[in-house]
């Protein structure tokens, strides 16, 4: 007798492609699985679907090697609608791309009688993006991302999440694109087909410019010029050497530290000065990027760094984040952190409580705080340098 295979077992409804954030934190990507519960929580109450693991997939990284490829792409192979969460760091990774590869694939053995294509692919955004700045397989996916509020359009998921108070614009946003999965996904047919091999597929994103500019700024008194009593062993040759949490298990300066975070999230990182940043240089210029700003709190205690800082409080410069640090374990810096404070408020007036500035007490925090920073900088970037939509490209409803 000849045994036959065992059916597959159905796929999810839908598939949530993202790129994993780099961090040795297991709940890194915490906002990504609230997102993705929502959603799935969504959409089972829109739908018949017997059993709640069969609403969605998300990769959550607990399976390696062969077993997470399979699981990849069994799930590719199966799911009616692919969801694709775009962020810079989504078009550089190279398994979100390969994702991409598989299920266009599948799409493109399906054609319909007229010779179209199902259209499967509902796009969301975790963070903000031009559409000009996207591949060209992206390109040419049709979304109205304005039908999930004007927040989301703004800040995306991510900013959505992270605020409670953005709340209301969340649930709404989560409920459009859930409504529109389910909207597809009854309306479309696509066919189960065999597994692909998933590591040997390319990305589909090879023509992506990863390289954004980011302007870092490190403000910092010189190492000739620091205040009686203050320890120049936290300091450096250079402004970029200052390390305020120096010790045998942070070597590193926090500017290296930010550099490496900040290629990781697809910028390319140029060296700043806050003299770039007074207003007369920036009337009528566009910003070419965003930026971060790290403020050593003795900076306050410099002429120098002083006029520096007032000067950039007065600028109007939303797509700039600052993050300030102290270290708790600096006994020099916690015996005058009062006075340190006092004079940073009087000299960052706008700044201060401005939620684009961070202060941070622990070396660990930066490895949150930075990305955080990049992400609120980028988003008023986009909103700043690019109108949303472009003239004269008003984006269609994949309707």
């Amino acid at each position: 007798m000849v045994l036959q295979p065992a059916p597959r077992p159905p796929g999810p409804y839908f598939f949530l492609s993202y790129a994993h954030t780099p961090n040795e934190d297991p709940k890194a990507n915490r906002w990504v699985a609230k997102l993705f519960k929502d959603l799935c929580d969504h959409v089972l109450e829109m739908t018949d679907l017997p059993d709640p693991s069969m609403a969605g997939f998300m990769d959550s990284g607990l399976l390696t090697g062969h077993l997470w490829h399979r699981r990849l792409a069994e799930a590719l192979a199966t799911c009616r609608v692919f969801v694709p969460l775009y962020s810079r760091r989504y078009f550089v990774s190279q398994n979100c791309g390969r994702e991409w590869t598989a299920f266009v694939q599948r799409i493109n053995s399906q054609p319909g009688f007229d010779g179209r294509r199902p259209e499967a692919i509902i796009p969301a955004l975790w963070t903000p993006m031009q559409p000009e700045a996207l591949p060209l397989v992206a390109r040419s996916i049709q979304f109205a991302h304005e039908k999930l509020g004007p927040r989301y359009r703004d800040e995306g998921f991510y900013g959505l999440s992270k605020l409670a108070v953005r709340r209301p614009s969340y649930q709404l946003a989560t409920h459009a694109l859930a409504s529109r999965i389910v909207e597809v996904g009854e309306s479309t047919r696509l066919e189960p087909i065999e597994p692909v091999d998933f590591p040997s597929l390319t990305s589909a994103f090879e023509d992506f410019d990863a390289a954004q500019a980011l302007t870092l700024t490190v403000v910092v008194p010189d190492r000739d010029r620091l205040p009686t009593g203050r320890n120049p062993y936290f300091y450096g040759r250079l402004p970029e050497d200052w390390n305020p949490f120096r010790g045998e298990e942070q070597p590193r300066s926090l500017f290296y530290y930010a550099l490496e975070l900040a290629t990781a999230n697809g910028f390319r990182t140029e060296i700043g000065s806050l003299s770039d940043f007074r207003p007369e240089l920036l009337a009528g210029k566009q910003p070419t990027g965003p930026g971060v700003v790290i403020i050593d709190p003795w900076a306050v205690t410099d002429p120098v760094c002083l006029a520096a800082l007032a000067a950039f409080d007065q600028a109007e410069l939303p797509w700039v984040s600052v993050i300030i640090p102290w270290n708790r374990d600096d006994a020099e810096t916690t015996s005058r952190e009062a006075q340190l404070r006092s004079a940073l408020q009087a000299t960052l007036h706008k700044r201060w409580s401005d939620l684009s500035t961070e202060s941070i007490d622990h070396y660990s925090q930066f490895r949150r705080a930075f990305p955080d920073a990049l992400n609120r900088a980028g988003n008023q970037f986009l909103r700043k340098a690019t109108p949303y939509p472009p003239k004269g490209n008003s984006p269609e409803s994949s309707d």
